[in-house]
């Protein structure tokens, strides 16, 4: 089969437009431990385009623009612990949502917050798997 992507990258990448996307990128690699891939900037300094890896995902990252405007989404990552990263969110400036819990029927533990632009992350750790 011909090569049609980078190696180790899914074939589906969310892809954040954001105001200040160095800042949401620090925040993110100090909360989720995720490694920059790729980086192009702007004449002016601003990311153009940025990848960083979760693990086994890539999420793409670049500055808002005038015809780009910022987004807010949702996103749902697992992650080993979910406390932990839940708490490690909270110290680094995100607005907490929900804290974790597990409620009844729900094979995992999950919290939720926003992050410093403002999008939704929904976190969870598999406690009772079927």
């Amino acid at each position: 089969m011909k090569k049609y992507k980078p190696d180790n990258y899914n074939a589906l990448s969310p892809y954040l437009i954001v105001d200040d996307a160095q800042k949401l990128v620090s925040q993110l690699k100090t909360i989720f431990d995720c490694v920059e891939l790729r980086r192009m900037d702007r004449e002016n300094g601003k990311i153009a385009h940025l990848e960083l890896k979760f693990e086994d995902s890539v999420l793409m990252v670049s500055d808002s623009l005038e015809g780009y405007p910022a987004y807010k989404t949702m996103l749902h990552i697992y992650v080993a612990d979910v406390f932990e990263t839940f708490d490690k969110a909270i110290r680094n400036g995100c607005k907490a949502i929900e804290k974790p819990v597990n409620k009844k029927g729900d094979p995992d533990t999950r919290g939720a917050f926003y992050d410093l632009a403002g999008n939704y992350w929904a976190i969870g750790t598999q406690t009772h798997p079927s």
